[in-house]
């Protein structure tokens, strides 16, 4: 896994591989390399890169004013690839992609959305406009801002993440993926967070409205949910399914939010099966 020498302002992994390129987006709060398991396993078809979104590299979040941001970053990098990719996506990322889908349509061959942050119309509203003027009283970004960033050592970032319910369904070595690649070691000060607390906060509280971005999906379309999200609920993600009514839908029982991270081998497994069937 390295980043690749590229004009694009935007880092870009790659975890190896060979043939057509799929372009992962990652989720607010989780750098790329932490879904190293489900990445590394779709190199047995496809070339996997990537993208580092801006949290990860630019210093100050009110410098970002839209998700549109992350779209337009992703939009540049696939004019310097200049062959059509596989979009892959997970939450705040799998939005990115649909964003980026309107500025360069002809540039995805296929999209596979892992829990799309997709909220009722209301509390998108709500969200964006609470969270614009009153931040600390929405409680994703309340959490994240009072979240504890700084420990000693990476044992001590394991030791505090392993009793944590959000992470329960990780197995031990998909927890050390998640401290190894989301923590920098700052040597005499300990570890903190690659993707500081102020930017998580910030990208809670721009929430993009991409409901609109579904209905002019004109490429073969893969959706996962995770049973127990708290995320995308039922009523959403039935309204996904009537949105784009041609794709294809698995929902994971047992698993959350992060059903990348949890379940990698059946993701992987389902992502094979269905690209198959695309090219019998």
């Amino acid at each position: 896994m390295q980043l690749l020498d590229l004009r694009a302002k935007i880092p870009v992994v790659d975890f190896g591989g060979t043939g057509p390129i799929i372009l992962f987006s990652h989720a607010n709060g989780y750098p790329p390399r932490v879904y190293r398991d489900l990445l590394t396993r779709l190199t047995r078809e496809y070339r996997v890169l990537g993208v580092e979104h801006r949290p990860l590299w630019q210093d100050d979040p009110a410098q970002l004013d839209s998700w549109q941001r992350f779209a337009e970053d992703v939009a540049e990098l696939l004019d310097e690839l200049g062959e059509p990719v596989h979009g892959l996506g997970h939450s705040m990322g799998g939005s990115t992609l649909l964003l980026t889908h309107k500025l360069r349509p002809q540039a995805f061959l296929s999209m596979a959305l892992m829990e799309p942050v997709l909220l009722p119309s209301v509390w998108q509203f709500g969200l964006r406009q609470i969270g614009k003027f009153f931040p600390s009283k929405v409680p994703p970004i309340q959490r994240a801002l009072n979240r504890v960033d700084r420990w000693p050592s990476q044992q001590n970032v394991y030791d505090h993440f392993r009793p944590k319910a959000v992470f329960k369904g990780f197995s031990d070595q998909g927890l050390w993926d998640l401290v190894e690649h989301s923590t920098t070691d700052h040597v005499d000060e300990g570890v903190t967070l690659r993707f500081t607390k102020e930017w998580e906060a910030r990208c809670y509280a721009l929430v993009h409205n991409v409901w609109p971005r579904l209905g002019a999906l004109d490429v073969p379309l893969l959706g996962f949910r995770g049973g127990k999200s708290n995320t995308l609920a039922q009523r959403e993600w039935l309204r996904w399914q009537r949105a784009c009514p041609r794709g294809r839908y698995h929902e994971l029982e047992g698993a959350g939010h992060l059903l990348p991270l949890e379940c990698p081998t059946e993701i992987s497994e389902r992502y094979f099966e269905w690209q198959a069937s695309l090219n019998p």
